[in-house]
């Protein structure tokens, strides 16, 4: 598991709580820091796209995580960053993928402010929804994700707290608004 951040000021918050019983038919919780050195690897690398300059982002890898364990991963400001259990191979549709991940989490995102942008959900290891907040940290819109295809199905649009309208998705770029909510 790797994760970045752009321009975040490093701050010495180190959040561990580690609660660990092999065998056990409890999922074991951590709370976890990415700027804490024992649980991740941090590097500087350059990055960009063609035709931009290169900025430095910083990457973190998980060093030895545990095997069916639920983290809470906190980024350096102290905010939920992530969480998800991890799993050092899943079984999906037949397929066993022996590569460790988060194969079913949720990932937080925020704005420059400190507050809520968006969630990002993932089971099986695809993608499967996203939910967008609008600057009173309302939720604006949902957007459900095929596991398969990765192509959009339907956007619900929120307005005051509930479903003004949805777009039900036909082909990439074709829809057609449905006022409300609907069940697909």
């Amino acid at each position: 598991m790797s994760c970045d951040t752009k321009g975040t000021e490093q701050k010495n918050i180190i959040i561990l709580k580690i609660h660990y019983k092999p065998n056990s038919k409890i999922i074991d919780t951590l709370w976890v820091s990415q700027n804490d050195s024992k649980v991740f690897l941090q590097k500087e690398v350059m990055s960009g796209n063609p035709g931009q300059r290169p900025e430095p982002i910083t990457i973190y890898e998980l060093i030895s995580p545990i095997d069916g364990a639920y983290y809470y991963i906190y980024d350096n400001e102290g905010k939920l960053f992530m969480e998800g259990r991890y799993n050092s191979e899943y079984t999906y549709e037949g397929h066993l993928n022996q590569q460790g991940n988060f194969y079913n989490s949720k990932s937080y995102r925020y704005r420059d402010n400190g507050k809520l942008r968006s969630v990002h959900y993932m089971e099986d290891g695809r993608n499967v929804k996203t939910e967008s907040y609008n600057r009173k940290e309302q939720l604006d819109e949902v957007r459900y994700i095929d596991k398969k295809s990765e192509t959009t199905t339907k956007v619900e649009i929120y307005e005051n707290g509930e479903v003004k309208k949805t777009r039900v998705y036909t082909s990439f770029d074709n829809y057609y608004t449905v006022p409300g909510a609907t069940s697909l």
